[in-house]
């Protein structure tokens, strides 16, 4: 049954990309095309973003020699490139026709680009599970609340460079500093990302058993200074963007965790290794072809995300190969319909691995329906499938008494879709104790998706999976997952 799934996602993705890229012509009927020569690029709007960024996302370039009919083309690539980049709010192309020059215009409304959020969350993987615990405590566990400050610095010099600072407290500490597209050479296409994290809990999840997540201590924690878990994370990436498409990755990664002597005793395979300090290193090579409308929430084109990687044992016998990849697909059917599918998985040379230095569903992938559940393993599938139809398409408005062109216009489409999620985890390690690992996981249903500038979203969907379970879910991002 699994590999029927996922033959038959890869073939919906392979026959779909195939179909886009064909492009038909009739050379016998056709004549000499008249060619016209770009003569100017004019850029208007970019007050802070360095024109060089936005030049760099054309597909049209000054001196070019095009053919009319591929122009319209070219415009719609440029303009798809420079939406995905996510530095402006609306992005206006246009051309100039006289003779055999073409002149062409482009305006932007840049975005607003330095964010100093205030931290205020609830510190569970999804909103239900928290809503779920506060009610049981008749709404008086406050506890697992987190605070602080996130400065998001993007468009960084007007570079298209990203700052990120965040500083949280409380029930899950954060405090991370990263730093995106510091890009080395004239041509723009070798840059660096580099970042450091470092976490600590109060309360740790140890384990998992009966498909929940099992916390030490198991009682309410107070607000003193007592970890029971610490970890580091320090992430370098180098990149090399060829073309306006595709990007390849070297990563290079170090994790290291440290543990209260409790939780060793609790699940030796924690960290694997009989102590309360854990670490390994991971090497990794990344392909990625972004070839999308829109990578926030998109309605047409294709996306390719392949890795694959060597797990390096420090302290932890972590010593393992992977290939992870994510693909996605999304067709125009009809006016206003829309269909979508993503294939994401992970296969793993070793079977037994230390509990802490893997995530499958549960997290930033799940299987929807499943939103309360933990579903670990060493490998896995998952297939997620939408049809969606457009309720309201995208309305521009202006806002009133605004005077700042970065708020004072916005847009916004609400959507609809049925959905239909599969997903598979193969687990060697504790699967007798979780019932859903090992078997399909398969979840349906409906939702309604309000998107709006600044990539802002809100999803409200209804959901069933196997176990005949309901619920209503709400989700803030897209239903396809992260996009890295």
């Amino acid at each position: 049954m699994i590999r029927t799934t996922l033959l038959i996602s890869l073939l919906f993705f392979v026959f779909d990309v195939n179909a886009i890229s064909i492009y038909n012509q009739n050379v016998t009927d056709k004549i000499t095309q008249k060619r016209y020569k770009v003569v100017e690029i004019i850029i208007k709007g970019n007050k802070i973003t360095k024109e060089v960024i936005i030049l760099r996302e054309l597909a049209i370039h000054n001196g070019q020699s095009i053919e009319l009919e591929e122009l319209d083309q070219l415009i719609l690539e440029s303009r798809n490139n420079l939406t995905n980049i996510n530095l402006f709010n609306f992005i206006t192309i246009e051309y100039e026709l006289i003779d055999t020059e073409i002149t062409i215009k482009i305006e932007v409304i840049e975005r607003w680009y330095v964010w100093p959020y205030p931290i205020f969350e609830v510190s569970e993987r999804n909103f239900n599970i928290w809503w779920e615990d506060f009610k049981s405590s008749d709404y008086k566990d406050f506890s697992r609340l987190n605070y602080g400050v996130f400065i998001n610095i993007e468009n960084f010099r007007g570079l298209n460079e990203l700052l990120m600072i965040k500083l949280r407290r409380g029930f899950k500490e954060h405090y991370l500093f990263r730093y995106e597209n510091l890009y080395i050479n004239k041509k723009k296409t070798l840059g660096l990302n580099s970042q450091i994290e470092l976490f600590r809990r109060k309360k740790t999840y140890y384990n998992t058993l009966n498909n929940e997540l099992q916390y030490f201590p198991n009682f309410p924690v107070s607000n003193n200074n007592t970890y029971t878990s610490k970890d580091l994370v320090l992430n370098f990436e180098l990149i090399y963007r060829n073309n306006l498409k595709t990007k390849h990755k070297l990563n290079l990664n170090y994790f290291k965790s440290i543990i209260d002597p409790e939780i060793s005793s609790l699940n030796p395979d924690y960290l694997s290794n009989n102590l309360n300090i854990g670490s390994f290193y991971k090497i990794g090579y990344q392909l990625i072809h972004e070839n999308r409308d829109n990578n926030n929430y998109p309605l047409k084109g294709y996306y390719i995300n392949l890795e694959i990687a060597r797990n390096i044992s420090g302290k932890s016998p972590i010593n393992h190969y992977e290939i992870n990849s994510h693909l996605e697909k999304h067709i125009q059917v009809f006016p206003r319909w829309f269909a979508g599918s993503s294939f994401r998985s992970r296969i793993a040379s070793s079977g037994q691995q230390a509990y802490f230095s893997h995530q499958t569903f549960g997290f930033e992938d799940y299987v929807r329906g499943y939103e309360y559940y933990v579903i670990d393993g060493e490998d896995y599938y998952l297939s997620k499938t939408a049809i969606k139809y457009c309720i309201i398409r995208e309305k521009n408005l202006d806002i009133p008494y605004i005077k700042k062109k970065q708020f004072n216009k916005a847009h916004f489409s609400v959507y609809t879709s049925v959905f239909s999620d599969i997903g598979y985890a193969n687990n060697q390690t504790n699967f007798t104790e979780n019932s859903l690992t090992n078997s399909i996981l398969w979840g349906k249903g409906i939702s309604i998706e309000y998107i709006t500038y600044y990539n802002k979203m809100l999803r409200i969907e209804y959901s069933i999976n196997k176990l005949g379970e309901k619920g209503l879910f709400l989700h803030f991002s897209s239903p396809f997952g992260v996009n890295k």
